[in-house]
């Protein structure tokens, strides 16, 4: 009898335990439904955002076109002002199917890498250089203050190039023509490579300042307003940072300018340079 009591205990523990571990699994299950419920929404919105950003320049196209070929008599300097338009959101929707699969390949992890030292100082001069008739359309004054000697840092030099076009294309696109300021700075602590980009624009309320790292987010966006870009810029250039073991931040306030800054680990930490400030330049 004492045998088989003791046979019944055991029993007893092991279906508690079995008990235990099924309402563990069932947790797990549940939660990972919820999961899965989440990610099927964000892949929905997602989908839903994509649509809506690819109709509107389709329908500006479609529109002018229309116009166009309805209207052979119009008047040259308003054909010429249609053209305009219809090139120029031709230009916004290759970019904007360009980010999409670009931002698709980054998340899936099938992004391609070419990994190699880099010295930023060089990937700012030519981040510059392309994007100087952007500073002198809209005539505003760009300074350098780039260290002379800063580490290299491992990562894929285009990758770089991209992030620093989106920032210095970003600060332009915000500041106003002719009175517009911005500043690039490049210096480092012997461990880390820090690079900023500096404007004197409206600034970014503090609410604002991850949503624009959000995709298909911009700061101050309203249903009237029309967007000033594709709301991928910064999301793809945050997870290149990331990627590479770096951090991209914004500083800001409403009225007071935006300074968007990346550091990155050095390939080799030396000791610790004082930065030095190069005259201004102007772009």
């Amino acid at each position: 009898m004492l045998d088989e009591a003791s046979q019944v205990i055991a029993y007893s523990h092991e279906l508690e335990q079995k008990s235990r571990e099924v309402m563990a699994a069932t947790a797990e299950l549940r939660a990972a439904n919820e999961r899965l419920k989440e990610l099927d929404r964000l892949k929905d919105d997602f989908v839903s955002t994509v649509t809506h950003e690819l109709r509107t320049p389709l329908t500006s196209i479609r529109s002018f076109s229309e116009i166009l070929h309805d209207n052979p008599g119009l008047d040259a300097a308003e054909r010429q002002r249609f053209l305009t338009i219809i090139i120029q959101e031709s230009e916004r929707l290759t970019r904007l199917i360009n980010q999409v699969l670009d931002l698709a390949k980054l998340e899936s992890g099938r992004a391609e890498w070419r990994v190699s030292e880099v010295d930023l100082r060089t990937v700012i001069e030519d981040s510059i250089d392309s994007t100087g008739q952007l500073f002198r359309a809209k005539n505003v004054g760009l300074t350098t203050r780039l260290s002379p000697q800063t580490p290299l840092v491992r990562a894929d030099r285009d990758r770089l190039v991209q992030v620093l076009i989106n920032l210095l294309s970003n600060a332009v696109k915000f500041v106003e023509p002719g009175a517009g300021r911005v500043i690039v700075e490049l210096a480092s602590d012997g461990r880390t490579v820090s690079v900023r980009v500096t404007d004197n624009g409206p600034g970014i309320a503090v609410e604002d300042q991850q949503v624009i790292f959000e995709k298909f987010r911009q700061a101050g966006d309203t249903m009237t307003e029309k967007p000033q870009g594709t709301g991928l810029g910064l999301p793809i250039s945050r997870q290149i940072i990331e990627h590479f073991g770096g951090t991209l931040r914004v500083a800001s306030g409403p009225g007071a300018g935006a300074t968007f800054a990346f550091d990155l680990p050095a390939a080799s930490p030396v000791a610790a340079r004082e930065p030095a400030a190069e005259p201004a330049q102007g772009a």
